[in-house]
């Protein structure tokens, strides 16, 4: 562990280390600990290129770009601390929903070139630009994550890097650097808008059908044509050049690449390409929002102060059919943000450090027989401070209007809020938890949704309440769902968000209510008549009046709350946002 801050869980592991969701002990910021694998710590020469690379990467503050924090290395550990961005990676998008627009293929690309301008500014190239290291927010901008960060394929003789982005001289000289990246770059363009690299070679083996022939690969990137003709037109000449073969023959810089792409775009797709293709992306990503590393409920991240409250909160587990049903309601909030409402720090949010004066922490002890380098940490270190870039999706609702003082009808700044939780939810009805660090007025929205078996999520009603006056509330909720056809199963959800946001993000919940059992369709056994021969008429059998004052009981199904509770007011004129 990284001394001075205290790991809340992981978020992802892969080829080159594990990364955890964390928090600066002294401000309770969020951040992103990436440890290094053991694989990367043996590398001598990459570890000597990372460590001379580090004072420019703790210097190098863009928007494009990942900030990095500090870099810490002991004698058994190495770990880059940075920027938490609260959104996803442009693989999940690309694995989820396929293929991008060209808008936001081109949005991606234009962001992405403009963090290697800067990187290479510094005189660091990223050296491994994919898709996994894009990270998209729910406002549709993207950053860079990851520079300098790369290991070896796992195939003998093949450079460091990942084979469908390499460039032909990283196959053939193992020369990695700028040219490198505009070459990466062009092809994370190319999969982008065709759902899959420009090349790919996969093994005939059928044991190993994901994997890639990386010697036919090689052999693609060297000597076949960049494959053009399957791509839109108004992409066809930047994907040429940057993918040249010869890479004197690309672009000089990640610069003159992105000034190109601006006029190509624009000239294609008008002087609003660019706002269209960040809605497109942030759309894609908010479908995904409950794999945001802030939205999630599973050991939900608590800062300093929301610990002092642990014990009046019980944060309910996140079943895995939950992500389409708050995906729909969280898209609510990110609409709200785009109307003009002053929404504080929520999904879609990056905390982003501010000026800090606290003084670099002592790193922790090495080995007697290990030289360890000094800790790195030219940036300041992570404040609670958060921005937020302003979305560019039309709005369909208006935001609410600010709490305002009852008496002297002024507006109250908010107190913050700590954490909101479901203590309970039956699906029809429940008690919400909300925590704050003052008696100022806080906006809770609950949203009710249903799901009939597997079809779409759909919102069934909103709520708005102001809780104002203490510092720790509990709320009862119900609503009539509706009746749940017999055989079949419905899921009656309830999404929670506050305004000011929770320091836990929003909260789902959602049960299975199954409907009645059907009637048998075996015929009731009767008796015939013996003096006409006939068969009389069947009347309904115990099971079957059994089922119909199940259905009528569940119809009319009203929820007992014992817990006292103010009544939710809707706000008048005000549509529910769906």
């Amino acid at each position: 562990m990284v001394p001075g801050y205290r790991e809340v869980r992981q978020l992802g592991a892969g080829r080159t280390g594990r990364v955890f969701l964390a928090t600066y002990q002294s401000t309770g910021a969020y951040v992103a600990i990436k440890y290094l694998n053991a694989t990367l710590r043996r590398d001598t020469e990459f570890m000597d290129h990372f460590r001379a690379d580090t004072h420019a990467l703790v210097d190098l503050d863009d928007p494009n770009v990942v900030k990095v924090h500090e870099y810490v290395e002991t004698a058994t550990r190495a770990a880059v601390v940075m920027e938490l961005v609260d959104g996803v990676s442009l693989r999940t998008i690309l694995a989820e929903h396929g293929r991008t627009s060209p808008e936001a293929a081109l949005a991606v690309l234009k962001s992405t070139l403009l963090a290697l301008a800067a990187g290479h500014g510094e005189g660091v190239p990223h050296r491994d630009v994919k898709p996994e290291n894009v990270l998209v927010q729910a406002d549709g901008t993207t950053k860079l994550a990851d520079f300098g960060i790369v290991v070896h394929a796992e195939e003998p003789g093949v450079p460091a890097g990942s084979p469908p982005y390499m460039s032909p001289e990283l196959w053939t000289q193992d020369r990695a650097g700028p040219a490198a990246d505009l070459y990466a770059a062009a092809c994370v363009l190319f999969e982008s808008v065709r759902g899959r690299p420009p090349y790919r070679a996969p093994k005939e083996e059928p044991d190993a059908p994901a994997h890639q022939d990386v010697p036919a690969l090689r052999d693609k990137h060297l000597v076949e044509p960049v494959p053009l003709e399957v791509v839109p037109d108004s992409l066809r000449d930047l994907l040429r050049r940057g993918m040249a073969k010869d890479p004197a023959a690309r672009y000089a810089s990640a610069a003159q690449f992105a000034a190109e792409l601006e006029e190509d775009a624009a000239a294609a797709y008008g002087p609003d390409w660019e706002k269209r293709g960040r809605r497109h992306l942030g759309e894609l990503a908010t479908l995904l929002a409950l794999r945001f590393p802030l939205a999630r409920t599973d050991h939900a991240a608590q800062t300093p102060a929301a610990e002092r409250a642990k014990a009046l909160l019980r944060v309910p587990g996140l079943p895995p059919h939950l992500w389409i049903a708050g995906a729909v309601v969280v898209a609510v909030m990110i609409a709200l943000v785009a109307s003009g409402g002053n929404l504080p720090p929520g999904p879609g949010t990056v905390l982003m450090p501010g000026p800090e004066t606290t003084t670099a922490l002592d790193p922790t002890p090495a080995d007697a027989h290990t030289p360890t380098p000094p800790r790195t940490s030219a940036a300041p270190r992570p404040t609670a401070r958060a921005t937020s870039a302003a979305p560019t999706a039309p709005a369909t609702s208006a935001a609410p209007p600010a709490p305002t003082d009852r008496q002297s009808g002024n507006a109250v700044a908010p107190p913050a809020v700590l954490a909101a939780s479901i203590v309970q939810w039956s699906g029809y009805s429940g008690l919400v938890r909300v925590s704050a660090d003052g008696p100022g007025p806080v906006r809770l929205r609950v949203t009710y949704t249903r799901r009939d078996g597997d079809g779409p999520v759909r919102t069934l009603r909103e709520e708005n309440r102001t809780l104002r006056g203490g510092t720790a509330y509990t709320r009862s909720l119900s609503l009539t769902q509706g009746r749940v056809g017999c055989g079949e199963q419905a899921y009656f959800g309830i999404l929670v968000m506050t305004v000011p946001a929770a320091g836990n993000g929003p909260q789902v919940s959602e049960v299975p209510v199954p409907g009645p059992a059907c009637p048998s369709a075996t015929p009731t056994p009767t008796a015939t008549s013996p003096t006409s021969g006939r068969t009389p008429a069947a009347t309904p059998t115990q099971s079957t009046q059994s089922t119909q004052a199940t259905q009528t009981a569940q119809s009319t199904r009203t929820p007992m709350i014992t817990t006292p509770s103010e009544e939710p007011t809707q706000e008048p004129g005000r549509t529910p946002a769906y």
